[in-house]
């Protein structure tokens, strides 16, 4: 029968909606593969907040702006931040580009000199804790999708299914570093992490045209 396969697009619109069919297609998709344990994806993430709602403004509905979690493997923690980050989405998903600005705040809590003698059951609880002040989910609900299952070994959790799915996508689209982004299906190296609100205008904006 083949492995599961999901049951819908489960991409996160940067503004924090769910990702889903829009009344007409927009000119331009672009989607962002980042990893919350990247400095550079930090970077991009905190100029896409200024960048994301000034094109909604000018061109509503032109961008379609989706959100793919990266797990990284040399930060092994990397995969406990995105499982919170999945375990947000299951429960409130429009709440997941607020929790990634909450832990993108608190990032270098999170690296590697900072970590390495915690348990994930200790991350879980501070990334729960981050959500519920940034996004008013009750950790205990965060929680429920976190706790392994019963029947001990390698059952996962709740996340784990989305966790397979998310790393099955940047994979068999060849994402590597991050961030990386695609536009229109297509992988745009030349978009930088670092780049200003100026230089993503001057990017977009001969694609989209005059603004409607």
């Amino acid at each position: 029968m083949g492995p599961p396969l999901p049951p819908a697009f489960s991409l996160i619109g940067p503004l924090g909606h769910p990702h889903k069919l829009p009344e007409k297609p927009p000119r331009i998709v672009v989607e962002l593969f980042q990893d919350l344990c990247c400095p550079f994806s930090r970077k991009m993430h905190t100029t896409l907040q200024e960048v994301v709602p000034a094109y909604e403004a000018s061109h509503p509905g032109a961008i379609q702006w989706l959100y793919c979690n990266v797990i990284q493997p040399w930060h092994p923690q990397s995969a406990v931040m995105h499982e919170a980050c999945m375990a947000v989405a299951a429960v409130k998903p429009e709440a997941v580009w607020k929790f990634c600005s909450a832990v993108y705040d608190q990032q270098e809590n999170f690296f590697d000199d900072k970590v390495r003698s915690k348990s994930a059951n200790t991350l879980h609880d501070e990334l729960c804790t981050i959500a519920a002040e940034a996004t008013g989910i009750p950790k205990s609900d965060l929680g429920a999708q976190l706790a392994l299952k019963s029947g001990g070994g390698n059952a996962g959790c709740q996340i784990t299914q989305l966790v397979k799915w998310y790393t099955k996508m940047h994979r068999v689209r060849g994402v590597h570093v991050t961030p990386t982004v695609f536009v229109n299906g297509t992988e745009a190296p030349q978009v930088g992490s670092g780049w200003s609100a100026a230089e993503w205008k001057d990017f977009l904006d001969p694609m989209l045209g005059p603004a409607s």
